[in-house]
């Protein structure tokens, strides 16, 4: 839809330069121009996106749906029933060998008023060796997701830190040498441990109040 809006903007905008003595002045034909060319960018910026998340989990047969909706709706489909048999594969590996509610090192099976026998951690740990396997499809794209998130996040705390006025006057780069420096002690404030876990001078949540 929007490169289809796109191509209709340029078409528009050069039959109306054409009509002009000199199409290439500046006029209302150059910002229609403008803006088809730049539906058309971002409408292959977006269907280039979506093509490659849809290669990425073998989805590319549902690009052929016109209705974005519909593509939607047939991901969630596709993803449903490909994660969803391996998932029921892999939950009774996650059982905990014989002891139902997994090892105890010898802390419940003593006699009462005798000493229990040491066990040892090592041998009886390796009952639960091999339990561990491969990232399931729906863990790798929570892996993936995590890992995105965390680059996000980062490149927000370092243009929060650049930004910093208090940084910045004090000529540091980060927080942690902000530390280094006199502005905790110049700026100390009688209470600002409890007026940050959100509580008054009786110790009582001022939430609660």
């Amino acid at each position: 839809m929007l490169q289809g809006l796109g191509i209709i903007l340029v078409a528009a905008a050069i039959i109306m330069g054409l009509r002009l003595d000199n199409p290439l002045i500046f006029d209302s034909h150059i910002l229609m121009l403008i803006c088809g060319l730049c539906c058309v960018f971002f409408s292959i910026v977006i269907n280039r996106t979506e093509e490659r998340f849809a290669s990425k989990y073998d989805m590319t047969h549902i690009l052929d749906l016109d209705n974005k909706e519909d593509r939607y709706k047939a991901y969630l489909s596709h993803l449903s029933n490909w994660i969803a048999p391996e998932m029921e594969e892999m939950n009774p590996t996650m059982s905990r060998a014989k002891d139902p509610s997994g090892p105890d090192w010898g802390k419940t099976d003593f006699k009462l008023g005798q000493a229990p026998e040491r066990r040892d951690a090592i041998i009886e740990g390796q009952k639960y060796t091999g339990l561990e396997d491969d990232l399931t499809l729906g863990e790798k794209m929570i892996e993936d997701a995590n890992k995105r998130y965390a680059n996000i996040a980062q490149q927000r705390w370092e243009e929060a830190e650049s930004n910093d006025p208090d940084l910045i006057e004090y000529g540091v780069e980060k927080l942690g040498d902000l530390v280094r420096t006199d502005y905790f002690i110049k700026n100390a404030e009688d209470g600002a441990f409890s007026k940050a876990l959100g509580k008054n001078d009786n110790g009582m949540d001022s939430k609660k109040q």
